[in-house]
């Protein structure tokens, strides 16, 4: 019985990777992110915005890019890529977002693009005629799912006299935000409450500034 179960132990990873190549080419699709933007980008895509640093603790370089495409007959797009660097040095597409219509009207698009802290930042802009506005949204590996785990929201009014301006700090998991308003050259108040949010994913961000907070 024992040498029964060795055997059984040898033969079916293999059998596995002889009846399912597609499940086993899955785990190192690219050999790196170079690889992978040739395979996607078409016409006048580009790269945007790319960044690497670890996402999942295993200590390997990760990367994320936003995606930026323009087609002659439809509005230009975003898309934001995750790949995850596996131990023999491939890349693999861990989550994408959607591919959200750029905004018009002054917003939105994105302006920045990091990881640290094992998440993955992403800063859209926004203005208007009076209005300045920067939102980041902070993505974590979360229990199996790539969740919005933070959210910060800096708003300036232009338009008011004085210019007034909030900073929200938001945590969706514990529901804390911490608000600081401001008027002109005012002392700053700093409010403190919680919320209940929703979960929401990687995969249903659509690049605007309040997504998450609905």
């Amino acid at each position: 019985m024992r040498n029964t179960a060795h055997r059984l132990r040898t033969f079916l990873p293999a059998l596995l990777i002889l009846c399912c190549p597609a499940l086993a080419a899955a785990q190192s699709d690219y050999p790196g992110p170079e690889a992978f933007l040739k395979s996607v980008l078409q016409g006048e895509d580009s790269l945007s915005l790319e960044a690497r640093g670890d996402l999942d603790g295993d200590g390997l370089a990760d990367w994320a890019g936003v995606i930026h495409r323009r087609r002659p007959d439809s509005p230009p797009t975003y898309q934001l890529y995750v790949l995850l660097q596996a131990r023999g040095g491939g890349y693999r597409v861990a989550e994408k977002s959607k591919e959200a219509p750029v905004a018009g009207a002054g917003c939105c698009w994105v302006e920045d693009l990091e990881i640290r802290r094992s998440s993955i930042y992403v800063q859209n802009n926004a203005k208007t005629a009076g209005t300045m506005e920067a939102a980041t949204h902070q993505f974590k590996l979360h229990r199996g799912g790539w969740r919005l785990v933070g959210l910060r929201i800096y708003h300036t009014d232009l338009s008011a006299d004085p210019p007034a301006s909030t900073d929200a700090d938001i945590n969706l998991l514990t529901g804390s935000v911490i608000e600081k308003r401001q008027r002109g050259d005012g002392r700053p108040t700093t409010t403190r409450r919680r919320k209940r949010f929703p979960a929401s994913f990687l995969k249903d961000f659509d690049f605007q500034n309040g997504f998450g907070t609905e």
